[in-house]
């Protein structure tokens, strides 16, 4: 698997519907995004897996501790640009019952749906870490 990072590239973008803001390292020496910019360093697939249990900012949080997941470059920079997609996508206030249906009606389009799969089967098997 010497794309990784070329499909995680392609899943966040699917999922997040916007280009993905930081470069991609991935855990097999691949790297996708934009150049020049701060790059993503997921140095294990147990880092999706996180995220996948944990959705948003705990997952990432989590993964950055245990030292699955780096941001290189400039850190700042590479915070702001992931901090953009969590807290100006509306995942601050008015989340509660509609955000749950948000993520219901997200849940029902094939495409979503298609891209978590995709996304649970670069995780590779297992609970959550």
């Amino acid at each position: 698997m010497a794309d990784a990072a070329r499909r995680l590239t392609a899943l966040a973008e699917e999922l997040l519907g916007t280009p993905f803001p930081l470069r991609i390292r991935a855990w097999d020496g691949s790297e996708d995004g934009p150049p020049g910019a701060p790059v993503l360093s997921v140095r294990h697939r147990r880092a999706l897996r996180r995220f996948l249990w944990c959705p948003g900012e705990l997952g990432l949080a989590r993964a950055w501790v245990a030292g699955e997941l780096d941001i290189l470059g400039d850190l700042y920079e590479g915070m702001d640009r992931l901090s953009g997609l969590f807290w100006e996508r509306g995942a601050g206030p008015g989340g509660g019952v509609r955000g749950a249906l948000g993520a219901a009606a997200a849940l029902r389009d094939p495409r979503t749906r298609a891209a978590a799969r995709e996304l649970v089967t670069l995780a590779g098997p297992g609970l959550p870490p």
